[in-house]
């Protein structure tokens, strides 16, 4: 009894071939998805009405001795009796086993020890996503990745927990990081982002774009069921810190012509003032306290750009007469570039996942660069 591939061959129809010639036909056709039949019979119908495994298989090494089945839960389907996650897909992995016991200390101690997986040839691992090991299982084995645009976001979080999940050297994705964020990173909001962030260019944008445009206290957004998934508290306390750093240079810029002109004694003071402020009124600037519990800072700074401020025809020339313009765009020009992210190189000893110790990333920090 000879087990049986179904491959798609033209539309609507499938070619079927003797598992003997699996190996040529991934020769052939690269790391290519099988959808495989389970039965064992001389000669399979490929009728529709026939069950087959919700299974496909992925060559990642035609030459791989370990088969790895992902079992995929899908956490929005519960079962009413015992309340477990239905399957949502499982696919087969044709991996190497010398490159996971070297790349992986979870899986050597899983391929090597005494757990029973040491003897088999095919190992299940339950509750993994299949898009995240998929491109792991590629990255290891430098096999390149032609899907990049297609990973959501929320694959992201589960490639970033799988590292820490089997003890992976992040730094094995940082070219593919890269390219997802310089593809990808921008169709997301940032708060979605900075988690499976190892990308330093991007990790500063995305903290950068948060402090500037973030109306209110910011928080992290999680996309995923997972929600034990997340940054440490002390990222987005930086962050928020940041922008509170930013509304408080603008302020005191903004208002040096003020704690100015309360130190003289020419009688058209007053009235400089008030035009002055008068002026930041109506483009939505003043009271700065105010506004900025409302709008971001980088709204206000935009809106800094219509201030048209004119003296009143009193203002003397010794001390009312100064030139708001300048002052005002000097304090545009000091906040915009105040801040330009956090620096993930530096921010060592912090894991993005909670109830774990810090040893893992930041072991690898200084790798990522």
């Amino acid at each position: 009894m000879v087990p049986w591939i179904l491959v798609p061959s033209a539309p609507h129809s499938l070619v079927i071939l003797r598992s003997s010639l699996y190996q040529i036909l991934a020769c052939l056709h690269g790391a290519e998805r099988y959808l495989c039949h389970t039965e064992t019979q001389d000669v399979p119908s490929p009728s529709l009405d026939q069950e087959f495994t919700v299974c496909s298989m992925v060559v990642i090494d035609v030459f791989g001795d370990l088969t790895i089945r992902v079992v995929q839960y899908d956490h929005r389907l519960m079962l009413n009796d015992d309340q477990e996650p239905v399957i949502s897909q499982t696919v087969d992995f044709q991996v190497r086993r010398k490159i996971l016991i070297a790349k992986s200390p979870v899986f050597k101690t899983m391929l090597t020890s005494s757990f029973a997986e040491t003897k088999k040839d095919t190992v299940t691992l339950k509750g993994d996503k299949v898009t995240s090991m998929d491109i792991r299982f590629r990255t290891l084995h430098a096999v390149r990745i032609d899907h990049t645009q297609s990973v959501r976001i929320e694959e992201m979080w589960y490639l970033v927990a799988a590292c820490d999940k089997y003890n992976l050297n992040i730094r094995d994705l940082h070219e593919w990081f890269a390219e997802w964020y310089e593809k990808m990173a921008r169709t997301h909001p940032a708060q979605e982002v900075l988690y499976p962030l190892i990308h330093a260019k991007g990790f500063a944008a995305a903290t950068k774009a948060l402090a500037y445009g973030s109306t209110g206290h910011i928080t992290e957004s999680n996309p995923t069921e997972h929600k034990e998934l997340h940054l440490p508290s002390r990222v987005i306390q930086q962050i928020n810190a940041a922008k509170g750093r930013l509304r408080t240079v603008l302020h005191r810029d903004l208002f040096k012509p003020n704690e100015r002109l309360l130190q003289v004694t020419c009688s058209c003071k007053e009235k400089t003032l008030y035009y002055y402020e008068k002026d930041l009124y109506p483009i939505e600037v003043w009271p700065l306290e105010r506004v900025a519990q409302q709008t971001s800072i980088g709204i206000i700074l935009s809106s800094l750009d219509m201030f048209n401020y004119k003296p009143p025809k009193e203002a003397c020339s010794k001390y009312c007469l100064q030139d708001y313009k300048a002052i005002v765009a000097g304090a545009q020009a000091l906040t915009r570039n105040y801040f330009d992210g956090l620096c993930l190189d530096c921010m060592d000893s912090w894991n993005r996942k909670t109830g774990y110790g810090y040893g893992l990333l930041a072991s690898q920090q200084s790798q990522r660069k």
